[in-house]
């Protein structure tokens, strides 16, 4: 549980790092003419997440924060990798690899551009390709097919593999982080020949969508990011993004977002998913994350045992769970929650429906807490992370309420259940959708 208090000073201390490294290898960020900071920093980044362990065992045993990360993040220099004179160039070079590209991709060229790394990014930007009625080309790492996604006739999807082709040399991003170099160059090859009018994305922390976006904005183009959930816990993902705008649920989150990113412009274009118009909004509602960022195991396990108590504190009340897409559940834990009658598991429910039944929506730190708003829940966080605490403040906005401890949590429920969140207040938040601030320059 010690370990636990270092959590914040684990991602503080890479996000440091990381940093000061990309400042010090200079121009062996670029790949040609685009200097891929954002995205190559997002890279290392993530790359080292799976250490927050480690590095928190290392301070519990007094290591210090300095002597810890530079023991397990070794970050190389380009004067320790062998590099030829040609190490780097700035003027694309076609080869016949490319040239097969260019000759397909033709037809495609000038057109608008929406990525999305997986399917479930690609269901997020539904909303805003259902609008496009000239046409627009969906770029993905997964197989999409039209009539799966109901997406417009008018959509291209186009499957995102490496292209083998590269426009441009850094020999020093392609031997120290080959990956990275790899999806860089076939997203600039992309960009070639693609010469996309406007670059649209949802979520925004992703690797691919700043690297792309960050050649977009160096030829002069206008990046758009669309907001999608809240990253209660700003980790370097969501900050200092290369987009050029940030269209947001609503007023509240522009400060919010323009805090963390004051180079970008963040325009209010509301709330654009499904809300169910008739909705019970009778039950408790666990949304469960995996033990990542803020969380760990023991507080995972916190929390299914938050539904049992729950679920035997009001038996008359039906206790719904649901698991993030990239959750799994043991075994025995689902079983212990099967066994109580009034349990429900929701995670293969759409969402809006979830939210429909939902009168009080309760998790660590994921984005539903503040999405539950659009949906006319109250959010009860639940956050027993030692030197954090979510943000925005809840209870300060008078939009929710906030527990560290399970005799918090029940202290705080029966309020939550009973309170009624002014509709102008919700508004400051979640604004119905404003198509005209999608687009507006």
């Amino acid at each position: 549980m010690d370990d636990e208090r270092y959590f914040t000073e684990f991602f503080e201390t890479l996000k440091a790092k990381t940093r000061s490294w990309i400042q010090s290898i200079g121009r062996h960020t670029h790949l040609g003419p685009y200097d891929l900071s954002s995205g190559l920093g997002n890279y290392i980044y993530y790359m080292h997440l799976p250490l927050r362990d480690t590095y928190c065992g290392m301070r519990k045993s007094g290591i210090s924060s300095s002597e810890a990360i530079d023991r397990l993040v070794d970050l190389k220099m380009p004067s320790e990798i062998d590099l030829s004179d040609d190490a780097i160039t700035s003027e694309p070079e076609l080869n016949d690899c490319a040239r097969q590209w260019e000759a397909m991709l033709q037809p495609l060229k000038g057109s608008k551009v929406y990525y999305a790394n997986s399917s479930r990014m690609a269901e997020y930007l539904l909303p805003f390709l259902r609008r496009e009625k000239d046409g627009a080309t969906l770029v993905t790492e997964s197989e999409i097919r039209h009539d799966a996604l109901d997406l417009p006739s008018g959509i291209t999807v186009l499957k995102f593999v490496d292209s083998g082709c590269r426009l441009y040399r850094n020999k020093f991003l392609e031997r120290y982080v080959p990956r990275f170099f790899s999806h860089a160059s076939t997203l600039l090859l992309l960009d070639h020949l693609l010469q996309p009018e406007e670059f649209y994305c949802v979520c925004g922390c992703h690797t691919q969508s700043k690297i792309w976006a960050a050649a977009f904005n160096a030829r002069g183009g206008t990046s758009v990011c669309y907001q999608h959930g809240w990253p209660a816990f700003m980790h370097t993902g969501f900050v200092d993004m290369p987009y050029k705008r940030m269209v947001t649920w609503g007023d509240g989150f522009n400060r919010l977002w323009h805090k963390y990113n004051p180079q970008m412009e963040c325009l209010t274009g509301g709330y654009p998913y499904p809300i169910a118009a008739d909705g019970s909004h009778q039950s408790v509602t666990f949304f469960l994350q995996e033990p990542y960022f803020v969380s760990s195991h023991r507080m995972v396990g916190q929390m299914y045992d938050l539904i049992v108590a729950t679920a035997l504190r009001y038996p008359d009340m039906t206790i719904q769970y649901r698991l993030h897409p990239e959750s799994q559940i043991d075994y025995h834990i689902r079983h212990r929650l099967d066994s109580l009658p009034n349990v429900v598991d929701v995670t293969d429910r759409p969402l809006h429906e979830v939210y429909a039944a939902t009168r009080v929506a309760v998790s660590h730190y994921s984005s539903t807490i503040m999405e539950c708003l659009a949906h006319g829940c109250c959010p009860l966080v639940f956050n027993p992370t030692p030197r954090w605490r979510y943000t925005p403040d809840l209870e300060a906005e008078s939009i929710g309420f906030i527990s560290t401890t399970p005799d918090e949590f029940f202290d705080r429920l029966p309020r939550a259940l009973a309170h009624r969140i002014a509709p102008t207040t919700v508004a400051r938040w979640i604004a119905p959708p404003r198509c005209e601030s999608q687009t507006a320059d």
